[in-house]
Protein backbone atom coordinates (compact mmCIF):
# COMPACT_ATOMS: atom_id res chain seq x y z
CA UNK A 1 0.00 0.00 0.00
CA UNK A 2 1.72 3.32 -1.14
CA UNK A 3 0.60 5.67 2.05
CA UNK A 4 2.86 8.82 0.68
CA UNK A 5 3.91 11.47 3.02
CA UNK A 6 2.72 14.30 0.18
CA UNK A 7 -0.51 13.75 2.25
CA UNK A 8 0.58 15.51 5.29
CA UNK A 9 0.72 19.02 3.52
CA UNK A 10 -0.34 21.67 6.14
CA UNK A 11 -1.72 24.52 3.88
CA UNK A 12 -5.49 23.70 3.43
CA UNK A 13 -5.67 24.18 -0.02
CA UNK A 14 -3.61 22.26 -0.97
CA UNK A 15 -4.85 19.46 1.08
CA UNK A 16 -8.12 20.47 -0.82
CA UNK A 17 -5.59 19.07 -4.22
CA UNK A 18 -5.20 16.21 -2.56
CA UNK A 19 -8.70 15.28 -1.75
CA UNK A 20 -9.40 16.21 -5.48
CA UNK A 21 -6.39 13.95 -6.89
CA UNK A 22 -7.59 10.82 -4.28
CA UNK A 23 -10.88 11.26 -5.98
CA UNK A 24 -9.45 11.33 -9.22
CA UNK A 25 -7.08 8.70 -8.89
CA UNK A 26 -10.11 6.38 -6.97
CA UNK A 27 -12.08 6.48 -10.54
CA UNK A 28 -9.27 6.28 -12.99
CA UNK A 29 -7.98 2.94 -11.63
CA UNK A 30 -11.83 1.77 -11.85
CA UNK A 31 -12.12 2.88 -15.05
CA UNK A 32 -9.15 1.15 -16.42
CA UNK A 33 -10.45 -1.78 -14.94
CA UNK A 34 -13.64 -1.65 -16.21
CA UNK A 35 -12.12 -1.03 -19.77
CA UNK A 36 -9.69 -3.99 -19.02
CA UNK A 37 -12.77 -6.14 -18.44
CA UNK A 38 -14.49 -4.84 -21.56
CA UNK A 39 -17.11 -3.45 -18.91
CA UNK A 40 -16.71 -0.01 -20.27
CA UNK A 41 -15.91 1.58 -23.50
CA UNK A 42 -14.88 5.17 -24.07
CA UNK A 43 -16.96 5.62 -27.16
CA UNK A 44 -17.36 9.44 -28.64
CA UNK A 45 -18.40 8.19 -32.37
CA UNK A 46 -14.55 9.50 -33.52
CA UNK A 47 -11.92 6.52 -33.04
CA UNK A 48 -8.85 8.77 -32.89
CA UNK A 49 -10.38 10.87 -30.11
CA UNK A 50 -11.46 7.53 -28.41
CA UNK A 51 -7.25 6.85 -28.41
CA UNK A 52 -6.29 9.68 -27.42
CA UNK A 53 -8.14 10.10 -24.41
CA UNK A 54 -7.66 6.78 -22.92
CA UNK A 55 -3.50 7.33 -23.69
CA UNK A 56 -3.77 10.30 -21.60
CA UNK A 57 -5.71 8.56 -18.75
CA UNK A 58 -3.69 5.76 -18.43
CA UNK A 59 -0.45 8.39 -18.41
CA UNK A 60 -2.32 10.28 -15.61
CA UNK A 61 -2.77 7.04 -14.22
CA UNK A 62 0.65 6.42 -13.96
CA UNK A 63 1.73 9.82 -12.29
CA UNK A 64 -0.80 9.43 -10.19
CA UNK A 65 0.34 6.37 -8.57
CA UNK A 66 4.19 7.64 -7.90
CA UNK A 67 2.34 10.45 -6.11
CA UNK A 68 -1.14 9.65 -4.12
CA UNK A 69 -3.38 7.29 -2.86
CA UNK A 70 -6.44 6.01 -3.70
CA UNK A 71 -9.81 6.11 -1.42
CA UNK A 72 -9.09 2.55 -0.32
CA UNK A 73 -5.56 3.50 0.46
CA UNK A 74 -6.82 6.88 2.42
CA UNK A 75 -9.68 4.54 4.38
CA UNK A 76 -6.77 2.11 5.46
CA UNK A 77 -4.22 5.17 6.21
CA UNK A 78 -7.18 7.12 8.50
CA UNK A 79 -8.17 3.72 10.20
CA UNK A 80 -4.61 3.09 11.22
CA UNK A 81 -3.54 6.75 12.15
CA UNK A 82 -7.34 5.83 14.38
CA UNK A 83 -5.26 2.59 15.58
CA UNK A 84 -2.36 4.58 16.83
CA UNK A 85 -4.13 7.59 18.37
CA UNK A 86 -5.43 6.22 21.73
CA UNK A 87 -8.18 8.30 21.94
CA UNK A 88 -9.24 7.58 18.10
CA UNK A 89 -9.03 10.69 17.00
CA UNK A 90 -6.99 12.23 14.15
CA UNK A 91 -4.65 14.79 13.31
CA UNK A 92 -6.21 17.98 11.81
CA UNK A 93 -4.94 17.49 8.51
CA UNK A 94 -5.82 13.87 7.91
CA UNK A 95 -9.55 15.21 9.31
CA UNK A 96 -9.37 17.73 6.66
CA UNK A 97 -8.39 15.25 3.99
CA UNK A 98 -11.80 13.30 4.53
CA UNK A 99 -13.43 15.90 5.17
CA UNK A 100 -12.90 17.56 1.35
CA UNK A 101 -12.72 13.77 -0.01
CA UNK A 102 -15.73 13.30 1.45
CA UNK A 103 -17.63 16.88 0.13
CA UNK A 104 -16.76 15.70 -2.81
CA UNK A 105 -18.05 11.99 -2.93
CA UNK A 106 -21.42 13.41 -1.80
CA UNK A 107 -21.45 16.25 -4.11
CA UNK A 108 -21.58 13.82 -7.22
CA UNK A 109 -23.56 11.30 -5.12
CA UNK A 110 -26.44 13.78 -4.80
CA UNK A 111 -26.27 13.99 -8.83
CA UNK A 112 -25.99 10.29 -9.74
CA UNK A 113 -27.96 7.19 -8.36
CA UNK A 114 -26.66 4.62 -8.36
CA UNK A 115 -26.27 2.83 -11.31
CA UNK A 116 -26.64 5.58 -13.10
CA UNK A 117 -25.00 5.97 -17.02
CA UNK A 118 -22.20 8.65 -16.67
CA UNK A 119 -18.89 9.15 -18.45
CA UNK A 120 -15.83 9.09 -15.94
CA UNK A 121 -12.95 10.25 -17.94
CA UNK A 122 -14.96 13.18 -19.16
CA UNK A 123 -15.27 14.03 -14.87
CA UNK A 124 -11.97 13.25 -14.26
CA UNK A 125 -11.03 15.99 -17.48
CA UNK A 126 -13.51 18.48 -16.38
CA UNK A 127 -12.25 18.36 -12.65
CA UNK A 128 -8.22 18.81 -13.59
CA UNK A 129 -9.50 21.46 -16.33
CA UNK A 130 -11.71 23.72 -13.68
CA UNK A 131 -9.34 23.09 -10.13
CA UNK A 132 -5.94 23.90 -12.54
CA UNK A 133 -6.99 26.49 -14.88
CA UNK A 134 -10.18 28.03 -13.87
CA UNK A 135 -9.87 27.86 -10.87
CA UNK A 136 -5.85 28.31 -10.62
CA UNK A 137 -4.92 26.39 -7.77
CA UNK A 138 -1.44 25.61 -6.74
CA UNK A 139 -0.19 22.31 -8.25
CA UNK A 140 3.33 22.65 -6.82
CA UNK A 141 3.41 19.34 -5.76
CA UNK A 142 2.17 17.67 -8.65
CA UNK A 143 3.78 19.57 -11.40
CA UNK A 144 2.66 16.87 -14.28
CA UNK A 145 -0.61 17.79 -14.41
CA UNK A 146 0.12 20.91 -16.21
CA UNK A 147 1.66 18.16 -19.04
CA UNK A 148 -1.80 17.29 -20.07
CA UNK A 149 -3.87 19.79 -22.57
CA UNK A 150 -7.00 19.50 -20.90
CA UNK A 151 -8.67 22.22 -22.97
CA UNK A 152 -8.03 19.25 -26.36
CA UNK A 153 -8.90 16.72 -24.42
CA UNK A 154 -12.71 18.29 -23.34
CA UNK A 155 -12.46 19.50 -26.87
CA UNK A 156 -13.32 16.31 -27.98
CA UNK A 157 -16.43 15.78 -26.23
CA UNK A 158 -17.48 19.44 -27.48
CA UNK A 159 -17.64 17.99 -31.02
CA UNK A 160 -19.22 14.48 -29.77
CA UNK A 161 -22.02 16.91 -28.08
CA UNK A 162 -22.73 18.83 -31.19
CA UNK A 163 -23.23 15.09 -33.39
CA UNK A 164 -26.90 15.27 -33.91
CA UNK A 165 -27.10 11.62 -34.49
CA UNK A 166 -26.44 10.76 -31.16
CA UNK A 167 -28.67 13.19 -29.10
CA UNK A 168 -28.22 10.77 -25.71
CA UNK A 169 -24.74 11.17 -26.14
CA UNK A 170 -25.08 15.42 -26.50
CA UNK A 171 -27.09 15.23 -23.02
CA UNK A 172 -24.70 13.35 -21.19
CA UNK A 173 -21.88 15.45 -22.01
CA UNK A 174 -23.76 18.22 -20.68
CA UNK A 175 -24.78 16.76 -17.41
CA UNK A 176 -21.02 15.68 -16.88
CA UNK A 177 -20.03 19.26 -17.07
CA UNK A 178 -22.61 20.88 -14.90
CA UNK A 179 -21.86 17.56 -12.36
CA UNK A 180 -18.10 18.31 -12.21
CA UNK A 181 -18.40 21.84 -11.83
CA UNK A 182 -20.65 21.47 -9.24
CA UNK A 183 -17.93 19.66 -7.23
CA UNK A 184 -14.98 22.12 -7.82
CA UNK A 185 -17.81 24.66 -6.05
CA UNK A 186 -18.20 22.42 -3.73
CA UNK A 187 -14.89 21.57 -3.11
CA UNK A 188 -13.72 25.36 -3.45
CA UNK A 189 -16.56 26.99 -0.63
CA UNK A 190 -16.03 23.89 1.74
CA UNK A 191 -15.00 25.19 4.59
CA UNK A 192 -12.82 22.25 7.52
CA UNK A 193 -12.58 23.63 10.86
CA UNK A 194 -11.35 21.23 13.94
CA UNK A 195 -14.20 19.34 15.42
CA UNK A 196 -12.25 17.55 18.86
CA UNK A 197 -15.22 14.95 18.97
CA UNK A 198 -15.45 13.91 15.70
CA UNK A 199 -14.64 10.93 14.41
CA UNK A 200 -14.02 10.87 10.67
CA UNK A 201 -14.57 8.19 8.09
CA UNK A 202 -14.22 7.95 4.26
CA UNK A 203 -17.60 7.59 2.19
CA UNK A 204 -16.91 4.87 -0.39
CA UNK A 205 -16.72 6.73 -3.78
Amino acid sequence: MNLNPQIKIKLLRDIKTDALLIYIKTVVEELLENIKKNDYKIDLGYEDFNKEIEENIRNLNNELSLTIINAYELKAFISYQQFKNKNNKLLPNDEALVFYYNALVKQIESHLIEGALWIPEQIILSLLSEWILEEEKCIDFYPFLKNFDYLRLLSFYEMARNNEQNPHLKDNISKMYKISSSMIDKLKNSKYKINNTRKSKVRKK
